[in-house]
């Protein structure tokens, strides 16, 4: 047999087995957890209360939290595309001879516009946010 039709098998494979086993793994722990927690309720001790398991896509912040991580995404993403759109300049204007083809100086501007733009919207996001929290009613 082709060694080059190993790669797709073993792709397939782990595709349908990768999730299986989770699975297992999971079921087996809940079967744990269980047993742990009728022994401590047979023993006469309280147990701990269940953790909630679910999946968290930070439906459950404050403000607060929205806010923090809004200032931290905006300052990371605002410095990055300030730094493709200097690279971009660079490339194309600065340096001559350079390894990256100025034919790669539009896409790089392209991505330094729309990283920039994301950036400078999680910063306004943040400002508008803290005004709205000071002064619940109030005008800017």
């Amino acid at each position: 047999m082709d060694s080059g039709i190993w790669i797709p098998i073993i792709a397939i494979l782990a595709t349908f087995a990768v999730p299986i086993v989770a699975i297992v793994m999971d079921f087996k722990r809940r079967q744990l957890q269980s047993a742990e927690r009728r022994a401590m309720i047979e023993r006469g001790m309280e147990p701990p209360p269940l953790a909630d398991r679910a999946i968290d896509f930070g439906l459950h912040r404050t403000m607060e939290q929205r806010r923090v991580g809004a200032l931290s995404g905006g300052i990371v993403m605002l410095a990055l595309g300030l730094g493709l759109g200097l690279g971009a300049y660079l490339v194309g204007n600065v340096v001559t001879d350079s390894f990256i083809p100025h034919r790669a100086v539009g896409p790089l501007a392209l991505g330094a516009c729309v990283v920039g733009f994301i950036g400078a919207g999680l910063l306004v996001f943040y400002v508008v946010t803290g005004r709205r929290s000071s002064g619940e009613g109030a005008a800017p």
